[in-house]
């Protein structure tokens, strides 16, 4: 598989097995993390998209290439690696919190008390608050 995109100690790769696939991604990021130099993996079962930060000083970009080509090899056989995968899920840290009912107050509260054209740029000021 050809990557899609090459910075230094970045590439990213897109796939359409990982598509619908969260158990998948789920695999494939703790897999690459096991490679020496792989600082970060971060994977989407919507979009079938793969990103790798690695040290280049420990691990090449050739490969990660052979490490993802692997994992994926592994990932499209379906095969074992399911029943340790789907207990190991990950969650969203906001989930049962009252983090999305208090942006939800907080939108409705600008719209409220903005006036007209200026409650278009809300989704905007919204986003900026949340990071």
């Amino acid at each position: 598989m050809a990557p899609l995109s090459v910075l230094p100690g970045r590439v990213r790769f897109e796939t359409s097995e990982l598509i619908g696939c969260k158990e998948g991604c789920i695999f494939l990021e703790k897999n690459l993390l096991s490679v020496k130099g792989v600082v970060e993996v971060l994977t989407s079962h919507r979009t079938g998209s793969i990103l790798v930060k690695f040290d280049e000083s420990l691990v090449t970009r050739k490969g990660i290439d052979v490490y993802v080509g692997k994992a994926l090899q592994v990932v499209t056989t379906k095969g074992e690696w399911q029943a340790g995968v789907q207990s190991d899920r990950r969650e969203s840290p906001f989930r049962g919190s009252s983090f999305n009912a208090g942006h939800f107050a907080m939108e409705m509260a600008l719209h409220a008390f903005l006036p007209a054209p200026l409650d278009l740029l809300l989704p905007a000021a919204a986003t900026a608050f949340r990071r």
